[in-house]
């Protein structure tokens, strides 16, 4: 017997087990913070590949969000900061894609989806591209190489562009060239603090630094909100930033 999600919901508490997920996309008033984080994370994760929209229709806004994944990302990570973009009145997207890809057939697919997306919906005129760890590197080298014609604001936040161990044997990827973006894409680096973030801070050199012409670079603080800012949490950081509007205020702060 197939359950309803309240159902489910009611099933799972009595068991003390959340183990599975409901077989549909969460929506955005889903997503749970705090205590519920983690259980959210893995519903996002179980989207399948591709976008799937998180903000509840009918909405008309002309403004659409992608977000974009990292290499083993449990979804935690984007809860908040989903909830964040969303608060806007945005139209919300996130990019499921499988991380054992080198990056560049990634950064195809992600151009292709976004591509779809924007032909599906004539209405929407601005675009904002979110791109974290990984997702970030894939995101970058479509801005360089496959950036669909309309007009993307682009975030990328602890993303390897200088490329990273893991990549240089399996891809046969050195890097980022330090190419500017395609025209229409504005785009915006976000860096965490070398030794504060668990996915770079054992390597000789820190992977985030390229030279991106006409980027605009932020180094993200140490700390926040009296914890250590490191790699996962600087996603949701990074859009509160974008709502408040203070990226259009940081560029050159690194």
């Amino acid at each position: 017997m197939r359950l309803k999600s309240a159902q489910w919901l009611v099933v799972c508490v009595l068991l003390a087990s959340c183990d599975k997920v409901p077989d549909r996309a969460p929506t955005l008033a889903e997503l749970k913070v705090g205590d519920k984080v983690k259980a959210s994370g893995k519903w996002l994760m179980s989207v399948p590949n591709g976008l799937t929209r998180l903000d509840a229709p009918p909405n008309l806004s002309r403004h659409a969000v992608v977000a974009v994944h990292g290499y083993g990302s449990r979804g935690y990570e984007w809860v908040d900061a989903l909830k964040v973009m969303g608060a806007s009145g945005a139209q919300v997207y996130f990019f499921r894609w499988d991380w054992r890809r080198c990056p560049r057939p990634a950064a195809q697919a992600l151009s292709e989806a976004i591509e779809a997306l924007v032909k599906g919906d004539a209405e929407i005129d601005r675009l904002t591209v979110l791109g974290h760890s990984y997702g970030g590197l894939v995101a970058a080298i479509m801005a360089q190489d496959h950036a669909p014609p309309l007009m993307m604001d682009l975030h990328v936040v602890a993303a390897p562009l200088a490329g990273h161990e893991k990549l240089t044997g399996r891809c046969d990827f050195e890097g980022l060239s330090s190419a500017a973006p395609r025209a229409n894409v504005a785009i915006h680096q976000w860096r965490t603090v070398k030794a504060q973030d668990g996915a770079f801070k054992s390597l000789e050199r820190d992977p985030q630094v390229v030279v991106l012409s006409g980027s605009e670079v932020t180094r993200l603080p140490a700390m926040w909100n009296g914890r250590r800012l490191g790699h996962n949490w600087s996603v949701s950081w990074v859009a509160r930033q974008i709502q408040s509007g203070a990226a259009d205020r940081a560029g050159g702060s690194e």
